[in-house]
């Protein structure tokens, strides 16, 4: 039995006091009732009147566009922070004796911005920039007046996050983010890009007075490109930009920060790149092998992986892969797994991974003539030459794979290596051995893909080379055939100057002269940190000279190397130090590397009583090509013998020394004393 005190006691307990948060379609209607604690009491009482008979409970989120009470007032969603109850109650009804207390009034527009930053993902590898951008918001919402960064120029390659660092940015600073889109700045009608783009500001002033913003402008090539290629829109555009920019400057405004981005950043109008407007630029560059581990990391944190699969070999597998290709890479495994007959599909195991890889082209590698598809090499795929061997890996592993310690025994890599020699001699194997096992991009360019009919193609495409080679950087640039490129110049006034302008440009690039911005490493905060080592050196009286060379050491991303059988036609400019330096002899084969490098290829094939040493002794003057020449010719004879002997193909062909004694008839070497003379000079 119960009571009648029991049956009449209410379910839900009355409220006591309400602490809220109230968004507005107005809020210059309600702007004063922040400071005016009168008209806030009306507010409140607004608010009674729209809860009451309600029940709620902490952090109840009440939207009211069904209620016709609420649209009258103007009031759209109200957020219950803390209530109060007798029994310390989470939940409870909203009577006429409850209290109630507005923390915060905001519009819509603000209700729907921060919104729209609560559910962004986590990215990952841009800590550095982060801290960076963050530092500058904080100095613009200090109450300081004397300097307020109001403008900063995102720039780097495409897919790189620019766009996810500013929208991660304003999660991390507890800010909005409004973003502006082009094709509504872009419009046909004269003067209404300018006028919008006006309108847009008046907005963001009008939300920043209820919290801090960041307004982002993406493309800002598009929209302010250089004055000699703008159009009459574009103009307007980048006139009505800077008018805004220095407005905002003068009056010194907090809370608001401006961010804009761009994959090119020497088309942006120089005039928005003063002080004033956009005056800190920052690079979002191809993450590092570290920022790659890290993005793969924030990319796998959601998913299952095999044992066997490790986000560090993953991150030295994909040199030059910017975070969009990297996601990419996930998603092309996702899919190979679930097309796979497997007992877990929610689990992806190294399989998945190189179907990946193999599947997926880094963005930078695209549309560029100097990307080639590199074939793996291992250096146990070369027979011999082991001196030649640990030369190159001297030259090209240890600068890239073990940086720190050249450094720490202070020894300056080597910026450009030539490898010469005899044709056929492996000399563009060795190269690919070698960016095989650094796990780096290669690109590489001949004389048949530079040499074009239109003038100045040719020094478009090698600076091009070098700006991509910078941008994939740690990479490798491979010139084949470099004596076509960079041969020695002559007096004759009716020489070609195609060669010599080619090799102009070579000399520029490889001496870091004329870079663009582009694809630039941003060296200028390094060599701020570098010059304050300097001072301080100086003042405890050490040499300045010798700071400089120490601080730029190790300072190597790129390494050029280029193969030539012709060494004397090479000019010398090219071939001074800083340049390609480091000369590496390729030699023929002699008897124990010939004997190695036929093992390799006989290997491959069903042989039978093949002397490898008799035929290493009989083929003096072969080259590796020539070798391999030779046992693709004993195959084939063994097939002709056969196919020739019996109308039926058996499954397995045997080769044996009648048939490489039989192919040294008809292949011959391609060398002759007088060319090994010839290098030996």
């Amino acid at each position: 039995m119960f009571e009648a005190n029991e049956i009449r006691r209410p379910i839900f307990e009355t409220i006591k006091s309400v602490s809220s948060e109230i968004f507005v379609s107005d809020f210059q209607k309600y702007s004063k009732y922040k400071s005016d604690s009168k008209v806030s009491s009306v507010l409140s009482l607004y608010c009674k009147n729209i809860l009451l008979t309600r029940i709620v409970d902490v952090n109840s989120k009440l939207h009211l566009s069904s209620d016709k009470l609420a649209k009258v007032y103007g009031i759209t969603h109200i957020n219950i922070l803390q209530i109060n109850t007798k029994n310390n109650a989470s939940s409870g009804v909203i009577t006429e004796s409850t209290k109630i207390h507005i923390s915060s009034i905001h519009s819509e527009e603000f209700r729907r911005l921060l919104l729209e930053i609560e559910n962004l993902p986590v990215l990952g590898g841009l800590d550095v920039e982060f801290e960076k951008v963050k530092r500058l918001f904080f100095i613009n919402q200090s109450t300081t007046e004397f300097y307020r960064p109001h403008g900063i120029l995102l720039y780097g390659p495409p897919g790189c996050g620019k766009t996810s660092f500013a929208r991660s940015l304003a999660k991390r600073c507890c800010a909005l983010f409004y973003n502006v889109e082009s094709s509504d700045l872009l419009t046909s009608d004269f003067g209404s890009g300018a006028n919008t783009l006006r309108n847009i500001f008046q907005k963001v002033l009008s939300l920043r007075e209820e919290g801090p913003i960041i307004l982002f402008l993406d493309e800002i090539d598009m929209l302010c490109p250089r004055p000699e290629t703008a159009s009459l829109g574009n103009r307007q555009l980048s006139s009505a930009l800077m008018m805004e920019m220095d407005k905002i400057h003068m009056k010194n405004y907090s809370g608001l920060l401006i961010l804009a981005a761009t994959n090119s950043v020497s088309s942006v109008d120089p005039r928005l790149r003063r002080s004033g407007r956009f005056d800190q630029e920052i690079l979002i560059n191809v993450p590092s092998e570290a920022q790659r581990l890290s993005i793969l990391q924030v990319l796998t944190s959601d998913l299952t992986l095999a044992s066997d699969v490790s986000c560090k070999a993953l991150a030295q597998m994909t040199p030059g892969f910017v975070g969009a290709d990297l996601r990419g890479l996930f998603e092309e495994a996702i899919a190979h797994a679930q097309e796979q007959v497997k007992k877990d599909l929610n689990v992806l195991n190294l399989e998945d991974f190189y179907h990946a890889l193999h599947k997926t082209t880094p963005s930078l590698k695209k549309g560029t003539e100097c990307v080639v598809d590199l074939k793996p090499v291992r250096w146990d795929d070369i027979g011999s030459l082991e001196e030649i061997k640990a030369e190159i890996r001297q030259s090209i592993e240890w600068p890239l794979k073990y940086p720190e310690i050249l450094e720490n025994m202070d020894i300056p890599p080597a910026k450009g290596i030539l490898l010469y020699g005899p044709p056929g001699c492996c000399k563009t194997t060795l190269v690919r051995a070698a960016a095989t096992s650094c796990h780096v991009s290669f690109l590489s360019l001949s004389g048949a893909q530079v040499y074009s009919a239109y003038v100045g193609e040719s020094e478009r495409l090698i600076s091009q080379a070098f700006q991509k080679a910078r941008a994939l950087a740690p990479s490798i640039l491979f010139f084949d055939e470099i004596e076509s490129l960079v041969g020695k110049r002559v007096a004759n006034v009716g020489h070609n100057r195609v060669q010599e302008r080619i090799l102009s440009t070579m000399l520029n690039e490889m001496d870091g002269v004329g870079n663009k911005m582009d694809f630039k490493m941003d060296s200028r905060s390094h060599d701020r940190i570098e010059m304050q080592k300097i001072i301080e050196q100086e003042n405890d009286g050490l040499c300045p000279s010798t700071t400089r060379c120490n601080s730029n050491k190790n300072n190597l991303k790129v390494i050029v190397v280029g193969a030539t059988n012709r060494p004397d036609m090479l000019d010398s400019a090219i071939l001074r130090p800083g340049r390609l330096d480091k000369h590496i002899y390729v030699p023929p084969p002699d008897k124990e590397a010939r004997k190695a490098i036929l093992e390799i290829y006989s290997s491959k094939m069903s042989c039978n009583d093949v002397d490898i040493s008799v035929l290493a002794d009989r083929t003096e003057l072969f080259s590796g090509a020539d070798l391999k020449n030779l046992c693709k010719e004993a195959g084939l004879e063994a097939v002709r013998r056969q196919l020739t002997s019996s109308k039926s193909n058996p499954p397995n062909l045997i080769v044996t020394n009648d048939h490489f004694l039989q192919a040294l008839d008809k292949v011959k070497p391609s060398l002759t004393p007088e060319i090994l003379r010839e290098y030996k000079k």
